[in-house]
């Protein structure tokens, strides 16, 4: 249990920066608790695991800095771990989403091994049809930085890396921006126009390099 908390404390600060507790939003998926049952059948994925089932899995948060999942065999081995900080299941599919990479896969798990794809733009856009998606690459080389315009009161954005970059630890934050984020590194949802800085820690630096949105 206290594994759990601690875990999870991690993962709210991945994403709590200006934003108060009461501003985290919910997206239309739930995230597979700690200690929950999985199971992967006929290409399927499920959380229906009953007392007939043998073969399941369970999931676990690993302790540490940039915590992240790991499912364990109903016998206690350990099976995989998905590197992602948010797993759900969708039309039979196990969706993961990667704080640090900023990005959604799909996960199968076949002949023992597990694999991984990246979600193409129109899957994402498929779970997320409120969100306007933004990508690293489209930020000016030279500022970093990009403008947007805000077409609706709530602004719903998710950022998407298509670089080689990492982004562990980074965060939103802003001066005169208003804004709510989500227990997804990358998204937020804008309530007022303004400069928004996506850093880490607030730094600019080579290897950490901020990403700046002027929401117009």
């Amino acid at each position: 249990m206290r594994r759990f908390f601690v875990s999870l404390a991690i993962l709210c600060g991945l994403v709590i920066s200006s934003a108060e507790a009461k501003d985290i939003l919910s997206i239309p998926y739930k995230n597979i608790k700690e200690s929950a049952k999985v199971k992967f059948s006929d290409g399927i994925w499920s959380t229906k695991v009953d007392k007939k089932d043998f073969d399941y899995f369970v999931k676990f948060i690993s302790d540490g800095t940039g915590s992240y999942s790991e499912f364990f065999k109903s016998s206690g081995a350990f099976a995989f771990t998905t590197g992602c900080q948010y797993e759900f299941i969708h039309n039979g599919s196990l969706i993961g989403y990667s704080n640090q990479d900023l990005k959604f896969y799909e996960f199968m798990y076949i002949d023992g091994e597990l694999t991984k794809r990246a979600l193409a733009d129109d899957e994402i856009n498929e779970l997320f049809p409120d969100f306007e998606i933004i990508k690293i690459s489209e930020f000016s080389p030279n500022t970093n930085s990009l403008k947007i315009k805000k077409t609706r009161k709530n602004f719903k954005i998710i950022i998407l890396n298509d670089t080689d970059k990492n982004f562990y630890h980074y965060s939103f934050t802003s001066g005169n921006a208003k804004f709510k984020t989500y227990p997804l590194a990358g998204f937020i949802n804008v309530t007022k126009k303004g400069m928004i800085q996506f850093s880490h820690f607030g730094d600019n630096t080579e290897s950490n390099p901020w990403f700046v949105l002027l929401i117009r």
